[in-house]
């Protein structure tokens, strides 16, 4: 069970921004919008109404142009790509995303996914010299920002590299032909958190703007750019919305037989939504760069037959079901491991083991966090060297830490809540002494408490089917565009009971005197026991709509859930 948080409620919105909406927003939808600071009319109307025909112009990324210009000397001189990506699926999605867009061009395209165990996060000196001897130019997705030596090695070579990429950059930029990084400093760009894929599709909108032209749309790429920035967890707002709520009606139109066979592995069903992304298609294409070969997902998106299609979908959700159980013996093996050195109650929790696969080592630190409220380290230790993954809390930025002891790391890269990083053994003691002197400067206990935010408080009898459609206008949900959470007190517990193949979900029949709604609780099925003992709740959720035989009916999916306070 997570670390109880502390139920914030979200500024209430001032009944003058209600009264001026359009009539066909209401009240609730009205109370989200401000929740996230979306009051302007022309911001709520852009908010509601992603339109495509708003994305920013390509050519103000910096170097946008020279990539072009570079691209176009590749194809009038028959020159040979390779488009260069990191393993997890923003990377893979990305890779696929030029391979088709370059090849509709005319060019001969490499793709090079690095194996993660073997070679690491990002370039790598062996990979380049291999790829100098057969390509003319490189591309690199989701990486390259922090290769400045590898990228180097590559002009020394002969290579010219075009980067496309959008971690934090370092202070010394690479030296690539083309640099391009909405969060650069010297990037004017009006929108700095677009996903690897993101930015590689904004390459393809440069390209076409200028009159190179293929037989391809728009939605022919934008169900990757779906896939890629969802998995991600690029925020969903800005023209992240946008890419992301065109990218799931091509995604739900899509034709691609690598598509169509995950959705049938995952037994999942149309409309997809984010949800479906995060939960289902994404872990099972990250999967394969995690325990085995991203190059399987990349397979499986530009797949050409159904029968190639449904044998790379079924390996991925045997790939994907490994991945879960390793997990769960990697996770507990660290419970087990900070309970025993009293870690858990350290400002940052640091572990290291051979044991702790690096594959996994970033989806345990996440759920780690969740359970301690705390910063995360885990690294599979090496004989020598340690790689490792970082997952941090809100309001402590785990890259800004990293940064502050760069020269410890071999190399690093990340986002204000997640990084990647390696190190030598040797240098593990001073990690840890070095992190815990940053937390005890800017990591207050107030941000060791995590929060649970929630829009308004809602009773049994305002939930209805038509709030829920009402509620859809705010999708597609996501980071930086969180599901709206509601909180009802005082709910009577009339029935509890486990459900799921593994007995691990709960199932709620809530009363409060007038209303019986339905709870499903994911993941706490050892909890049930305990309604005996806790008559009334005060519950946190999000509502959904569950359709068994013909029927429609509201439901709670539970957030969070506490005994009443008499």
């Amino acid at each position: 069970m997570t670390l109880r948080s502390r139920w914030v409620q979200r500024p209430t919105a001032p009944a003058a921004f209600l009264h001026e909406l359009p009539a066909s927003i209401s009240p609730l939808v009205g109370q989200v919008l401000w929740s996230r600071q979306i009051t302007d009319p022309d911001a709520v109307k852009d908010f509601l109404d992603p339109d495509y025909r708003r994305l920013h112009d390509p050519f103000a990324l910096r170097d946008m142009d020279r990539a072009v210009d570079r691209i176009r000397q590749a194809v009038e001189a028959d020159q040979t790509v390779a488009v260069y990506g990191d393993f997890d699926t923003d990377g893979v999605t990305g890779v696929a995303l030029l391979k088709q867009a370059l090849s509709a061009l005319g060019l001969r395209v490499l793709p090079y996914i690095p194996r993660r165990i073997e070679e690491g996060y990002g370039l790598n000196i062996p990979a380049i010299e291999q790829l100098a001897t057969k390509a003319d130019l490189l591309i690199t997705v989701d990486c390259g920002i922090s290769n400045v030596d590898e990228i180097a090695r590559a002009q020394a070579l002969g290579l010219d590299v075009i980067v496309l990429d959008h971690h934090t950059p370092p202070a010394v930029l690479p030296q690539g032909y083309a640099v391009i990084n909405p969060k650069r400093g010297d990037c004017d760009y009006p929108y700095d958190m677009l996903a690897g894929v993101g930015v590689a599709y904004k390459l393809t909108q440069a390209l076409h703007k200028i009159g190179m032209r293929t037989n391809l749309r728009g939605r022919d790429l934008l169900d990757v750019v779906a896939l890629g920035t969802v998995t991600d967890m690029a925020p969903l707002n800005g023209e992240n919305r946008i890419l992301v709520k065109h990218g799931l009606l091509a995604l739900n139109e899509s034709e691609r037989p690598g598509i169509k066979a995950l959705i049938e592995a995952s037994a999942s069903r149309r409309p997809i939504d984010t949800r479906t992304i995060g939960f289902v298609l994404g872990p099972r294409l990250n999967a394969a760069g995690r325990l085995d070969n991203a190059i399987r997902a990349y397979d499986l998106l530009l797949a050409t037959t159904d029968l190639e299609a449904q044998v790379l979908a079924e390996e991925l959700n045997e790939i994907n079901l490994q991945r879960q159980n390793l997990t769960k013996e990697v996770q507990s093996m660290a419970l087990e491991r900070a309970a025993a050195s009293g870690k858990h109650q350290q400002r940052i929790v640091v572990l290291d083991d051979k044991d702790f696969p690096s594959g996994v080592v970033g989806l345990v630190a996440a759920r780690l966090v969740e359970a301690w409220g705390r910063p995360v380290l885990l690294l599979e230790r090496g004989e020598n060297t340690s790689r490792g993954s970082a997952r941090s809390v809100e309001g402590f930025s785990i890259i800004g830490a990293l940064t502050e002891v760069g020269e410890l790391f071999e190399k690093f890269g990340g986002h204000t809540m997640a990084a990647g990083f390696t190190i030598t053994n040797e240098r593990l003691p001073e990690l840890e002494s070095r992190l815990q002197q940053i937390a005890a400067r800017d990591l207050p206990d107030d941000l060791l408490t995590p929060r649970l935010y929630y829009d308004a408080e809602l009773a049994l009898d305002q939930m209805n089917i038509e709030l829920v459609e009402l509620l859809a206008e705010l999708e597609p949900y996501g980071h930086g565009n969180p599901e709206p959470v509601w909180v009802t007190r005082g709910l009577k517990v009339v029935d509890a009971f486990v459900m799921g193949r593994e007995r691990q979900h709960l199932k709620l029949r809530l009363f409060d005197g007038r209303t019986t709604i339905d709870a499903l609780w994911w993941r706490n099925g050892e909890h049930v026991s305990a309604f005996s003992k806790c008559p009334r709740v005060d519950v946190a959720y999000t509502l959904s709509i569950n359709e068994y035989m013909g029927r429609r009916r509201v439901q709670m999916i539970v957030k969070e859930l506490v005994p009443t306070v008499q």
